[in-house]
């Protein structure tokens, strides 16, 4: 090559990006922890809502008490716990995998077992202790995957989550 030789430099044209994996190589879909972690917070949100609204109403509206609808309403419970249970530790431990932080698994954990304290032993607890049980363990639960999600957002501003 010489001083009088003209080169041109054409870019290659750009390829796909390869999507970055976590240390561990996660088998779930990119960012599966993420919808499992939104659905178990809000899942847990409404839960919060609805046990610390049902006592009100309940106060209130006394014929509701003579009702089936109170009877659904402690299923409705239960099954909304069973599925924020399966989603939220499911949110977790993908999410565990990709930030390796404890802490919100141990939040999500304590948010259960509040929960099912209140539930299943409220005859032993009273009625002051369950409501307050129950709405402390649905928003433990909730901020425990909040912070999961956070831990997990992506700090590359190429990405659009």
């Amino acid at each position: 090559m010489s001083i009088d030789t003209k080169e041109t430099f054409a870019p290659i044209a750009e390829a796909a990006h390869a999507p970055l994996q976590p240390l561990g190589a996660c088998d779930a879909p990119v960012h599966t922890y993420a919808k499992l972690d939104r659905l178990g917070m809000w899942l847990s949100a409404i839960c919060a809502v609805h046990c610390a609204v049902m006592p009100v109403v309940t106060i209130f509206f006394p014929v509701l008490l003579m009702m089936k609808w109170i009877r659904v309403s402690r299923t409705m419970d239960i099954v909304t716990l069973g599925v924020a249970a399966v989603f939220g530790l499911g949110g977790c431990l993908l999410g565990l995998r990709h930030h390796r932080n404890l802490t919100p698994f141990r939040l999500v954990i304590t948010g259960l077992l509040l929960n099912i304290a209140g539930r299943f032993f409220s005859v032993y607890l009273g009625p002051y202790v369950t409501p307050s049980l129950l709405v402390a363990g649905a928003l433990v639960m909730a901020y425990g995957l909040w912070r999961d999600r956070q831990l997990c957002k992506c700090t590359n501003p190429a990405h659009s989550h």
